[in-house]
Formats: structure tokens, C-alpha cells, sequence
């Protein structure tokens, strides 16, 4: 008998609970990196593609600079482009909250099979992941959070791959693409590290 994925479910839950207020209450990230760099090239990016351009280069910047070339911008991320739509303060908050219910749900997976946890003990693991600082505080960098949702399902699939299971190689190549073109290389190179301690 298969068992219910309730801590999956409850995982990704609390994880998009953090993020709630950022598309359920219209306020804005006013500060930082999420106000000043990405709702500008979100926008940028969003009205590109909606009106079927290729955004390869941004004139209203300086005397124009390469937009394509700069990972950030986030245009090849397919997890992106179903947010083409929305204005750059509801995508960066949609983004937030899926990409937070995504890390809780790989956490909860990371932590029951490479670390033989209990289902509660997975689900306090996914909130503390989630919830940490190192996590929560990447909010007004939407990359960096993206880039970092990834990791937990880049190293279960490692252990995965590593115990016998080679289809997770797949999986575990795609995830690490994924993370690659959320626009964050930095996040890649600390969880290649990381697969290497």
C-alpha cells in the first residue's frame, strides 16, 4: 500500500505560508534589490515576451546594455514564463510563494530519505529551511530564492542517483539546469560544493 504524501503536502503548505502577504495583501517589496533591479526587469522581461520579442537588449538602460546575457533577468527559466501575464509585483510574489512551497516539499523528501527522518521530523527541517534566513532573507533577491528551491531537490536526487536508483541521474540533470537558469550561478556553484563535501 502506497503511502499519503501528507507531509509533502503539508511541506509545501507552511512553506507558501511565508510568502502569503507578498500576492493576498498588494504590498510590494519597496526596498532593496526586489524594488530598485528585479520588478524593473521583470517588467522589462514580462513586456518583451508578451509582445513576442526576445529580449536581448534593454536601450531604456544606461545607453543600453545586453539583457539576454545577464542570467538574472530569469528569461530562459521556464518556471518564468507562465508569469509573463502579471505585473513585476505579483510575479515576484507568485514566484516566492511557489518557489517556497517547492523547497519545503524537497526538504521533506531530502530529509525522510538521504537522512532516514520521520515524517515530523522532515516537516520541522522543511519550516526551518524554509523559515531560516538563509532562505526567507533571498525574498528581495528572487533569483537567489529561486536558484536556492533547488538545492534540497538536487541533493536528494544525488542520493538517490548514489544509491542505486540511475534514472534520478536524469532528474538530478534537469534539476541542476533548472537551477542554472533561475539567473543565481552563485546558488549552483554552492550546491555543486556542497554535492562535493
Amino acid at each position: 500500500m502506497r503511502r499519503l504524501p501528507i507531509s509533502e503536502a503539508a511541506a509545501a503548505f507552511i512553506g507558501a505560508a511565508f510568502g502569503w502577504r507578498l500576492v493576498f495583501t498588494g504590498l510590494i517589496l519597496p526596498r532593496g534589490d526586489a524594488f530598485t533591479y528585479f520588478y524593473p526587469y521583470w517588467a522589462f522581461r514580462n513586456a518583451a515576451l508578451s509582445a513576442g520579442r526576445l529580449p536581448l537588449w534593454n536601450p531604456d538602460l544606461f545607453m543600453g546594455v545586453p539583457f539576454l546575457a545577464n542570467s538574472q533577468a530569469g528569461v530562459l527559466y521556464p518556471l518564468n514564463w507562465p508569469l509573463i501575464p502579471f505585473d513585476a509585483p505579483t510575479a515576484v510574489g507568485v514566484s516566492a510563494i511557489c518557489h517556497m512551497a517547492f523547497a519545503a516539499t524537497g526538504m521533506v523528501l531530502l530529509a525522510r530519505h538521504a537522512f532516514d527522518q520521520t515524517d515530523l521530523a522532515a516537516l520541522v527541517a522543511a519550516v526551518v529551511f524554509v523559515g531560516g534566513g538563509a532562505f526567507l532573507g533571498k525574498v528581495e533577491q528572487i533569483n537567489q530564492l529561486q536558484g536556492l528551491a533547488w538545492l534540497p531537490w538536487i541533493f536528494w536526487l544525488w542520493h538517490e542517483a548514489t544509491n542505486d536508483h540511475p534514472k534520478a541521474v536524469l532528474g538530478l540533470g534537469a534539476a541542476f539546469g533548472m537551477q542554472l537558469l533561475a539567473g543565481h550561478t552563485q546558488s549552483a556553484f554552492i550546491t555543486g560544493v556542497g554535492i562535493g563535501l
